[in-house]
């Protein structure tokens, strides 16, 4: 518990520096979350833009840094954290974290996928979607989530006056965390707070229909769902997936611990309390793997956390965006 307040004590000041510094909770000067877009020609104009809040872009960024803390536990005094916290420009600086992605191949083609799948079922049911391309900013969850709330107040401000001015009226987000962010805590600090937040399997689920007529080559197999917590929490989206994976022929399996009564994958807290995670996210995919090997999921935290124990477990973890 001790290392893991220190740890937290010497991430906090880094992540508020490199967001108000960079707007980017990795502190990333250059532009690491359009690669997936690049051959879409998705519009920069418009009333309606995707939203990705760079979430599933950071992938191969969380799955490196947190194995590099794993990696620096002998050195977790406070003077040796200092000396990891200072490489390369800080841990979460450019030039180690972008040398450490490069080795993630397989979860950064995921994330693409994912983004590229849910940008064509958007499309297939007849929603034509912008996207701001390297304008597009992080969302601020992570201060939220730390209680900085001060801080967050300047970000969610400087996000909003770029949605205004670039004439956003709605935004289809991609993830429980963001839609979260911006559906609830947004209008706390924006007065007469105007932007629409629908994510986009509440579009999908809407339009159903057309989403049906759209699928061509079903998959084979059976899949075990797992619910985010945030999405069947905080949102109450339980039956949006379901309905589109009818739509799609694709079969669920349901675990014992589902919709409302999900479990959690552990990633939430996986940057201080390593150990928890490992027990939290053995304990469900345990859960997972005794009803079936392939598992969907469809939150980028969830995605990456678990899709680290695939060789273990034998199972593989799929994102509902890959299936589209």
């Amino acid at each position: 518990m001790e290392r893991s307040k220190t740890l937290i004590s010497q991430i906090l000041p880094v992540l508020i520096e490199n967001i108000e510094r960079t707007g980017d909770p990795l502190g990333l000067k250059s532009i690491y979350w359009t690669q997936w877009a690049e051959d879409l020609a998705l519009p920069k104009e418009g009333e309606v833009f995707l939203f990705t809040s760079r979430m599933y872009q950071m992938l191969p960024f969380i799955a490196q840094t947190t194995d590099l803390l794993a990696l620096s536990k002998p050195l977790m005094s406070i003077k040796g954290l200092g000396k990891v916290m200072n490489l390369g420009n800080r841990l979460f600086g450019e030039k180690i974290i972008r040398l450490k992605a490069e080795g993630a191949t397989q979860i950064r083609l995921k994330g693409e996928k994912a983004l590229k799948g849910i940008a064509a079922a958007l499309r297939a049911v007849g929603l034509d979607v912008g996207y701001l391309y390297e304008e597009e900013p992080y969302s601020g969850i992570l201060l939220h989530d730390l209680g900085l709330h001060t801080h967050l107040a300047t970000h969610i401000q400087k996000v909003y006056n770029l949605f205004k001015r670039h004439y956003v009226k709605q935004v289809v987000t991609v993830d429980p965390h963001t839609t979260f962010i911006l559906r609830e805590i947004y209008p706390k600090f924006i007065e007469n707070y105007d932007i629409q937040v629908k994510h986009y399997l509440e579009i999908l689920s809407e339009r159903s229909d057309l989403l049906k007529r759209s699928s061509t080559d079903p998959p084979q197999r059976e899949f075990v769902i797992h619910d985010p917590c945030v999405m069947t929490r905080n949102l109450g989206m339980v039956a949006e997936l379901r309905k589109v994976s009818k739509a799609l022929d694709i079969p669920l399996l349901e675990p014992e611990n589902t919709k409302l009564n999900t479990a959690c994958c552990g990633g939430p807290v996986e940057y201080a309390f390593d150990k928890l995670t490992d027990d939290v996210a053995t304990i469900r995919i345990k859960e997972l793997a005794s009803i079936g090997k392939d598992i969907i999921v469809n939150c980028p935290i969830c995605l990456v956390n678990l899709w680290k124990y695939e060789q273990e477990w034998g199972i593989r973890i799929w994102d509902m965006g890959e299936l589209l």
